[in-house]
């Protein structure tokens, strides 16, 4: 029996009135943003400042951002780029295109944010480095690749990426994780959005891309703000290991060959005394800092006690290392593991 997938026409129509009355209102200023330049002056942006203001609250990052790198993909005029660096940031703001506005103000706040045109998919950790936060805010939805644009995302991140989206929760009522395709001018009658996924699904492709947590920390009608992290929650401090890693291999090819990214950047961990309750739920790896999500976890013949037995944890290499010495360790409920050194090399990009 299919599923009936109710189409709220409604909101759909609502979502595009919206779009266009911010075209119309664009095309009269010229600015999206709402900028406050000091003194009184706020630049007059078809996003009001309150909105942009409560948006940035939501995200809740810490108060001072001394000492932190941010990136802003897709800073457009520049008020979260801005922002951040009135929090104390180093800040570089990219976007496909050079947005006169954005310099505009950049003067007027003598700001220092350092300005990069490149496209999201020319991100790279060789390119620009790593970044403590990572703003990617109505982008995904105007890209042909928004996985791999997420993946380019994570590879640059070193803490978190807050993510916000169109989305189509409220549009498409299902309890699937879906991403609904425009191949011309469907969405706000602009002809380079191509994408709605529901929030389900852009949490799910943030995991995919290396990401290994994400929440959804804000919710529109129409759309969605989530927060990606790179590492776990708090792991368990156990004094002595209990988990034994014995071995670490390449996941296809079985050698102690480890490309940092490609096709064969995956790892298996040989451990014993893991948990019997151990799944790819529960079960945790970190890579020199960085967490990543297992895909598989399976018991295999080996030494086996009544709690514990041997097993294998394959796992994808997490995005944004670079070649040399690396820790393996993992962890499972409050059973953490020995450290276990293995060395990176450069591999293909696919």
């Amino acid at each position: 029996m299919s599923d009936q997938i109710k189409d709220n026409l409604d909101l759909r129509e609502s979502v595009n009135l919206a779009d266009k009355a911010k075209r119309e209102e664009l095309m009269t200023s010229g600015w999206w943003h709402s900028i406050d330049l000091g003194e009184g002056g706020i630049t007059p942006g078809a996003r009001k400042i309150d909105e942009l203001r409560g948006q940035y609250a939501c995200f809740n990052l810490p108060d001072d951002l001394t000492g932190k790198r941010v990136l802003d993909i897709g800073c457009r005029d520049g008020f979260f780029s801005f922002e951040a660096e009135r929090h104390g940031a180093k800040v570089v703001a990219i976007d496909c295109w050079r947005p006169e506005k954005f310099f505009e103000a950049h003067s007027k706040l003598n700001s220092r944010v350092e300005f990069r045109e490149m496209s999201v998919y020319e991100i790279t950790l060789e390119a620009l480095g790593s970044f403590d936060i990572v703003f990617f805010l109505g982008v995904i939805y105007h890209l042909q690749h928004p996985l791999l644009a997420l993946q380019r995302v994570c590879e640059v991140t070193g803490e978190i990426a807050v993510v916000e989206s169109h989305v189509i929760d409220n549009i498409l009522d299902t309890a699937h994780p879906v991403m609904e395709y425009y191949e011309y001018n469907e969405l706000g009658g602009q002809y380079d959005n191509w994408w709605g996924p529901n929030t389900d699904c852009l949490i799910r492709m943030a995991r995919t891309a290396g990401f290994v947590r994400a929440d959804a920390i804000r919710r529109e009608p129409a759309r969605s703000v989530i927060k990606a992290y790179r590492n776990f929650e708090e792991p368990p401090s156990e004094s002595t290991p209990t988990i034994q890693i014995f071995d670490v291999v390449n996941a296809f090819t079985y050698e102690h060959h480890f490309p940092r990214r490609g096709r064969y950047a995956f790892l298996q961990i040989w451990a014993d005394g893991v948990p019997k309750h151990a799944t790819r739920e529960n079960t945790h790896v970190v890579v020199e800092g960085f967490g990543a999500a297992p895909i598989y976890v399976g018991q295999v013949e080996g030494v086996e006690t009544e709690n514990t037995c041997r097993m294998v944890i394959n796992f994808p290499v997490p995005p944004g290392l670079v070649t040399g010495t690396v820790l393996v360790w993992m962890f499972c409920g409050d059973q953490v593991s020995n450290q276990f050194q293995i060395n990176l090399c450069d591999g293909p990009e696919w």
